[in-house]
């Protein structure tokens, strides 16, 4: 028996175009979004946040592994982006690093003091002075480093619960916070060596 016209009427287009041997529209709901939606993470390679491909790896292919964080872009949109250096980390890393989940910051403690001692020692000599010179750009080299890398590592943590606009914010008063305290911290440092030691 033939179809009623209501029932050609009500068949889907998928199958209208299958009947007719035509190559079906593109799939809807769900898997049209994943296809088509565009969304960006960061990545411990390149140590920012970039837009992820439809594989979910970094657009600089590094592998999916590398990259933390789904953050829908509209069309058109921009990656957000982390600050590239963060003050709070470098004035005050044993405090903003296990604050932020970043032990690591810890072992500036004892650096510190390990730098302080040498520093001690510059009035024996030319090769002392050298020495302390040494160790204190070495310091702060490995603090500016420490910096430059913090803001992607911490927010790598908690990037399923804190958008980048809320780190951020937050992240500017961490450094409202931590720069007047490391250099209150430096000062004291420096005039308990120079004129209580």
């Amino acid at each position: 028996m033939a179809d009623s016209p209501e029932a050609m009427d009500s068949a889907t287009p998928a199958a209208s175009e299958a009947a007719h041997g035509a190559v079906p529209s593109a799939p809807a709901g769900r898997e049209a979004l994943r296809l088509h939606s565009r969304s960006a993470g960061y990545c411990v390679a390149c140590d920012r946040i970039v837009e992820r491909d439809k594989a979910g790896k970094c657009e600089n292919g590094h592998p999916e592994e590398f990259v933390t964080g789904c953050i829908e872009l509209a069309e058109g949109e921009q990656a957000p982006a982390l600050p590239r250096f963060s003050l709070a980390a470098f004035a005050l890393p044993p405090v903003w690093g296990p604050a932020h989940g970043l032990w690591v910051g810890v072992l500036f403690l004892p650096i510190w003091l390990f730098a302080d001692s040498v520093l001690s020692t510059a009035s024996l000599g030319p090769a002392a002075r050298a020495g302390a010179v040494v160790v204190m750009v070495l310091t702060l080299a490995f603090q500016a480093f420490f910096a430059k890398r913090a803001s992607g590592l911490a927010w790598r943590r908690v990037a399923d619960r804190v958008s980048v606009q809320d780190f951020v914010r937050m992240e500017r008063i961490w450094a409202l916070a931590c720069v007047p305290a490391g250099m209150a911290l430096l000062a004291w440092a420096l005039y308990y060596r120079f004129f209580m030691a």
